[in-house]
């Protein structure tokens, strides 16, 4: 059990710094012009925010599951 509570501690630690690198990349593009958001460019980084997002969800569900096993 002591290999899944390593492993969780690691996913934790991903999905602290995915959430964090999604709320840096947020915080850039509402920072921008409403002109560069609406612009190509500005699509594709909030796609690209939107699957930062999206990933450490799906880490945190990860997280979650593995949590029941870790005790």
């Amino acid at each position: 059990m002591s290999k899944i509570k390593t492993i969780l501690g690691k996913l934790e630690n991903l999905q602290a710094e995915l959430s964090e690198l999604a709320e840096e990349m947020q915080e850039t593009y509402d920072n921008r012009s409403e002109r560069w958001q609406e612009s190509e460019k500005g699509e594709e980084y909030s796609d690209k925010i939107e699957a930062v997002s999206d990933a450490a969800d799906s880490v945190g569900d990860a997280v979650d599951t593995l949590s029941d096993y870790a005790e």
